[in-house]
């Protein structure tokens, strides 16, 4: 337990005058100098804060971690820890929760349970869950903050074989005890997660499948602590956030729109971000999806509205970060559109695997006859398996690699700038047979100077040069290239960065190489998972970009596009953190 100490002095009301006269011989002619030392009062302990108490119950999972957790929040925090192994999460509740007296409990509390769960009886966790939240409710906590299992899945623990069948069939359920806790965010506001599953597809973090081992430990307590300090601060659900786009890094006034970089991060809940020009109605499409206490980007091209704004919508409570990626003048064509759904399979059967889905973007109000370059949100929502996804006009070629991969379960964006057929169509292709929905943004007259390309690799690491390490940089050559011009220099490019296998909890991003590195993400991963978005960055003196990365990870880069005059190029530039700007 830690508290912040503040010295006293002497106990209220005493005064220093009477305690030494009180004690001092002086009837018997001692000298005030020969008075005995007067006693101190002992330091008392300075009451927390409720905002800086957090109270955590575990089971032998989150009792591996009960020493780190402590340190991991900030020095003038108490947090307690308590609970005991191999118990129910009922059992946590009547043994270590309800007889606690209320001064034990602030704000916020930490719920690691569940690993013990009563996988024949799945609505009997429920229950526990639902019995959980209400006792802490009771005790004035506010923030509740529930660790999910880590699913266990043999790549990642070389002990697989010799788990006993009794605890394979346990460890088996702990993604359906997972999507228990993510179904009873809906049943009570108060309650967040802390995502242990999600970073936790590596090795060297336990010493078997589930209990932390001093590396594990150290990650999980970081995790728990960066959710619940900066859980806070969340702007919650529904807010619209003013982003001011123009004057930063030189944007024009007249600016018609801007390339930004969307980032939700620790959201309570699944949700979405929508951006649109201040002054306008919230869009009825998105930008950006996610999943709760999910950290995920996503580009869009959004027309600049009044006051040289734009406006960001979200659905949840979570932390937003917008970043500037450069604008698109007054003059360069972008014609900007109500953003309106084209098509949303989801009110039907999904496509088939590797079947064409035409999409009619031409027969949208506002959209130019025949072809044109359109600025599109592609959103797909992953099947059991996952799928890759190509989006391209119905009249060109196949591109060579899909545009992003998809996992499974999840629903993932990916802004594009693609080329119509004339008759205003492109056609999207899956791997696999899953949900496809794709909103058009805005678009470009075909004499605009932003050109669209049949979808060209630029780079992948796997079979040049290794993964990049963890804080390094690479430098890659965009002009002159798979149809990119090399004269006169291409303003900026469209890319798709991709990273695949990344090492840790990290992020990417993508700068013109003549620049220093900016404070401003591309992508956000965890460990083993596949993660893409798009960027228009400005390209250097030589028509490159630099990539960093802050995992160790193999990185792909595909171009789709280069823009010359319609493009206003700009360093990236961060211009909304809510972590920070409150």
């Amino acid at each position: 337990m830690k508290w912040r100490i503040a010295v006293v002095g002497l106990v209220a009301g005493l005064v220093v005058g009477s305690v030494a006269g009180a004690i001092s011989p002086v009837g018997r002619g001692a000298s005030s100098a020969s008075a005995l030392p007067l006693p101190q009062a002992p330091a008392a302990p300075a009451v927390v804060p409720a905002s800086q108490r957090v109270f955590m119950v575990a089971d032998s999972v989150g009792l591996g971690a009960k020493t780190a957790m402590p340190k991991a929040f900030p020095a003038d925090w108490q947090v307690t820890v308590t609970g005991q192994p191999a118990l129910f999460v009922e059992q946590l509740v009547s043994k270590y929760v309800q007889y606690q007296p209320l001064s034990m409990f602030g704000d916020s509390a930490i719920v690691a349970g569940g690993y013990n769960y009563p996988y024949w009886d799945p609505a009997r966790f429920d229950r526990s869950i639902d019995l959980m939240v209400n006792t802490l409710k009771a005790k004035g906590v506010k923030r509740i903050f529930w660790v999910t299992m880590r699913e266990v899945k043999p790549q990642y623990f070389s002990g697989w074989a010799t788990v006993g069948a009794n605890y394979q069939a346990l460890y088996l359920k702990y993604p359906t005890a997972n999507a228990s806790l993510r179904a009873a965010l809906l049943r009570h506001p108060e309650l967040s997660l802390i995502d242990w599953a999600a970073v936790t597809d590596q090795t060297g973090l336990t010493y078997d499948a589930i209990h932390l081992n001093p590396t594990g430990a150290a990650r999980y307590t970081a995790l728990a602590a960066s959710t619940v300090v900066s859980a806070a601060t969340r702007r919650p659900a529904g807010t619209v956030t003013e982003v001011a786009v123009t004057g930063a890094e030189g944007v024009p006034p007249d600016a018609a729109a801007v390339s930004l970089n969307l980032t939700a991060v620790n959201p309570r809940t699944g949700g979405y971000l929508a951006a649109y020009p201040c002054g306008g109605e919230v869009p009825g499409v998105s930008n950006l999806n996610f999943w709760p206490a999910q950290t995920v980007a996503g580009a869009t091209v959004v027309p600049v509205g009044v006051d040289g704004k734009v406006c960001v919508y979200q659905s949840t409570d979570a932390h937003v970060l917008v970043d500037l990626n450069g604008a698109f003048g007054a003059d360069s064509g972008f014609i900007a559109l109500t953003p309106q759904r084209a098509i949303d399979t989801r009110s039907g059967p999904p496509p088939q695997a590797h079947a064409l889905t035409p999409v009619h973007l031409g027969a949208l109000e506002g959209a130019p006859t025949g072809a044109f370059t359109a600025v599109v949100n592609l959103t797909v929502v992953g099947g059991t398996t996952g799928a890759g996804v190509m989006l391209y006009a119905c009249d060109a070629a196949q591109p060579a690699q899909v545009a992003r991969n998809i996992a499974p379960g999840s629903a993932q964006n990916l802004t594009m700038v693609a080329t119509t057929d004339a008759n205003g169509d492109v056609c999207v292709k899956v791997s696999q047979s899953v949900h496809v929905i794709v909103d058009l943004f805005g678009a470009f007259p075909p004499e605009a100077d932003i050109h669209a390309l049949t979808a060209q690799r630029l780079l992948d690491t796997r079979t040049s040069g290794g993964a990049l390490a963890a804080g390094a940089q690479r430098a890659q050559q965009v002009s002159g290239l798979v149809g990119v011009p090399g004269h006169p220099l291409p303003t900026g490019a469209v890319l798709t960065v991709t990273l695949v296998g990344p090492q840790g909890i990290g992020f990417a991003t993508v700068f013109p190489c003549d620049a220093s590195r900016p404070n401003t993400s591309v992508v956000n991963v965890v460990p083993n998972r596949e993660q893409t978005n798009s960027v228009i960055p400005a390209l250097d003196a030589t028509g490159a970009a630099c990539v960093y990365t802050s995992v160790t990870s193999h990185v792909l880069i595909d171009v789709s596009g280069w823009a010359g005059t319609a493009f206003l190029p700009v360093v990236p530039v961060r211009v909304l953190d809510t972590r920070v700007t409150l």
